[in-house]
């Protein structure tokens, strides 16, 4: 059974998750200034650094904080978004490390909160409900023309016209293209792509010893 990483303080957590939000701007060139990277250690309640009040009255008089909020949401997402393609301890300990400070009042889950991030199970659940039920139309759809056209059945009785049919097969195209991307996006390029890719050779093969 996996041992899942866990944290001993709020500061350990505290740290961890500060550390990928700077490390994520690294990568991506964006500047961080140290009042920045030090308000991340803000809270009323708990840890923080021993200077946090001059650097909160600093903070309030050069930045804004909705830009501010912003620009570290955009990181969070980013670092996550790794963090989801990489499958090894960080994403357990990302986990762990919100689920500590949620304990207390933290500046820094306060914005990771605004980034809406959603565990791995509960995005594979959404995308893959997706796909399944724009699977099914489609296939609903196929088989209904195919059975029309073959047999000259009159499903106009108890079903859509061929129009209204057709214009949902374009429509549940759409929205599977559009599920492609969010998967891009979410679980990585390459993973989806060879994914696809795999899949569609199944089903070609499938296709041809049905010949």
């Amino acid at each position: 059974m996996k041992k899942v990483p866990g944290f001993h303080s709020a500061r350990e957590a505290k740290e961890f998750l500060i550390s990928k939000i700077v490390e994520e701007a690294i990568r991506e060139g964006t500047v961080l200034s140290e009042i920045e990277r030090k308000m991340l250690y803000f809270s009323e309640t708990d840890w923080t650094l021993p200077d946090i009040s001059a650097v909160s009255d600093e903070f309030d008089r050069g930045y804004d904080q909705g830009e501010f909020e912003s620009k570290i949401v955009g990181l969070v997402r980013h670092a996550y978004n790794n963090i989801l393609q990489d499958y090894g301890d960080e994403y357990d300990k990302w986990w762990s490390a919100v689920r500590v400070l949620d304990r207390q009042d933290h500046y820094v889950l306060v914005i990771i909160r605004q980034a809406a991030l959603r565990p791995r199970g509960d995005q594979l659940k959404l995308f893959g409900t997706a796909i399944v039920v724009a699977g099914l139309f489609l296939t609903f759809i196929f088989v209904s023309i195919y059975l029309e056209s073959r047999y000259r059945l009159d499903f106009g009785k108890y079903m859509p016209s061929r129009d209204t049919r057709e214009f949902l097969w374009w429509a549940i195209l759409v929205s599977l293209t559009i599920v492609y991307f969010l998967l891009r996006r979410f679980l990585g390029e390459q993973r989806v792509d060879n994914f696809v890719a795999k899949s569609l050779a199944g089903l070609g093969r499938t296709f041809n010893r049905s010949k």
